[in-house]
C-alpha cells in the first residue's frame, strides 16, 4: 500500500507522533497474525485440518484490516504522500475480501458440523485464505516496518529494509492477487444461492481485478524505479 509517512513534519510534530503510533500498532498487530500463521499452516496442513485456520486468524484479521481504511483519510486530507486513487483501491479490495467475502461466506474456506466444529472440506478456499494471510501479512510487516524505522530511528532506512520494501511485491502481489479472486470466485455459488445481488457485485469486481491489478503493480514498479534511480544519483 502507499506511504504513511507524513508530508510535511517535524520529528516531533503531533503528525509525525500520530503516523509512528499508527505504523507501530499496524506493524504489531500483523506481526501477530503473520507469525500466528506461519506456525499453524504447517501443523494444521499435516494433520489435514488446514479449514481451522479461519476460525483460529479471521477475527484479529478482520478487524486489523479493517484499520486500514484510515489510510485513505490519510492520503485524501494530505496527512501523507499519497495518491488516493490507488490507496482506496488496495484497501477496497481487501475489505471486500474481508467484509463480503469471508465474513458472510466462510463455508468457502471451513464448514463446521453439528457441534459447530471444523470439517474437512474443498482444500481450494483454506488455501487461498492462507495465501491472503501470508501475501498480506508480509507485505505489511515490510511496509509498516520501514515507516516505524523512517518515522522514529533514521530517516536512513537500511538498504536491505529498502529493497524488500520495493522488491517483494513481485511475488506477493500475484500471490495475494490471485488468492483474493480465488475467494471470490469460491463465493459466487453461495452469493447465488443467498440471491441478495452480491453475486453480481463480486462478478463485477472480478472483471475489475484485471485493470485494477495492472495499474497496482505497474504503480509499485514506478516506485521502486524512482528509488532505486534516487539511490543511484546519492552514490
Amino acid at each position: 500500500m502507499e506511504n504513511q509517512t507524513p508530508r510535511r513534519a517535524t520529528p516531533s510534530s503531533p503528525t509525525q507522533k500520530y503516523l509512528l503510533a499508527y505504523n507501530a500498532l499496524c506493524l504489531a498487530l500483523w506481526s501477530i497474525i503473520t507469525l500466528r500463521a506461519i506456525l499453524l499452516i504447517p501443523t494444521l496442513t499435516a494433520l489435514g485440518q488446514l479449514e481451522s485456520l479461519l476460525p483460529a486468524l479471521f477475527p484479529l484479521l478482520k478487524w486489523t484490516q479493517t484499520i486500514a481504511m484510515l489510510e485513505v483519510i490519510h492520503a485524501v486530507v494530505g496527512l501523507v504522500r499519497a495518491s488516493p486513487l490507488t490507496t482506496a483501491m488496495q484497501v477496497a479490495s481487501r475489505i471486500l475480501v474481508v467484509w463480503v467475502v469471508l465474513d458472510i461466506f466462510p463455508q468457502i474456506v471451513v464448514k463446521t458440523n453439528i457441534f459447530g466444529r471444523p470439517e474437512a472440506g474443498s482444500t481450494t478456499g483454506p488455501i487461498a485464505f492462507a495465501g491472503i494471510l501470508l501475501a498480506w501479512g508480509t507485505t505489511e510487516i515490510i511496509r509498516y516496518g520501514f515507516f516505524v524505522w523512517k518515522a522514529s530511528i533514521s530517516e536512513r532506512v537500511p538498504e536491505a529494509l529498502t529493497w524488500l520494501r520495493y522488491s517483494t511485491f513481485f511475488v506477493l502481489y500475484p500471490i495475494g492477487i490471485s488468492s483474493e479472486c480465488l475467494l471470490m470466485y469460491l463465493a459466487l455459488a453461495p452469493a447465488v444461492e443467498q440471491g441478495q445481488g452480491l453475486d453480481l457485485l463480486l462478478k463485477a469486481v472480478l472483471l475489475i481485478y484485471v485493470p485494477g491489478s495492472y495499474i497496482l503493480f505497474t504503480h509499485m514498479m514506478a516506485q521502486r524505479r524512482r528509488v532505486v534511480k534516487g539511490k543511484g544519483k546519492s552514490t
